[in-house]
């Protein structure tokens, strides 16, 4: 009797196992190409208009090739750090190179970053393709006691949603 309960023990053992594997493609839905450009010097209480026609470093300064429609542009720059150093610092973004079928157009804003206002949440390109923007800006400068650099930086996302 007791040989027949440790064989009933030994096989209730019985075991079986599988695996699986799961993949994904994740897809670049843009491209940045972002270029800087130096604007050069300014005097205090002066306001100079730059434009792609004065300074042709402002010209096509952002390309973005979208691979779908409805990619979202994120801008963020530091320009509220420059209050103290400027009376007006305005950077309108506009559209350069726009594809077909888009509901923009060349010369349409984009976007305008302002020393109040630095940052702009999401410019809709709503066909994919090649697009391009040109930057206009305005700036006058406070008055300084010595020659004063400035820099402004702007960091821009492209995101398949708005937010």
């Amino acid at each position: 009797m007791l040989l027949s309960l440790s064989i009933v023990g030994a096989s209730a053992y019985v075991y079986e196992q599988a695996s699986l594997t799961v993949t994904q493609n994740i897809q670049d839905i843009a491209t940045l190409t972002l270029q800087n450009a130096a604007l050069g010097d300014i005097e205090e209480g002066q306001t100079i208009y730059y434009t792609p026609s004065n300074l042709t470093a402002l010209n096509n300064i952002i390309s973005v090739t979208t691979t779908k429609a409805n990619v979202y542009l994120h801008f963020d720059s530091d320009l509220d750090d420059l209050s103290s150093d400027y009376a007006t610092y305005t950077i309108v973004v506009k559209f350069d190179t726009v594809p077909g079928g888009s509901t923009h157009n060349t010369g349409d804003t984009a976007c305008t970053l302002t020393l109040g206002s630095p940052d702009y949440s999401s410019a809709n390109l709503d066909v994919s393709g090649s697009w391009t923007f040109d930057f206009e800006i305005t700036t006058t400068p406070q008055a300084v006691s010595s020659d004063t650099g400035t820099t402004v930086t702007i960091t821009v996302s492209a995101e398949s949603t708005s937010s």
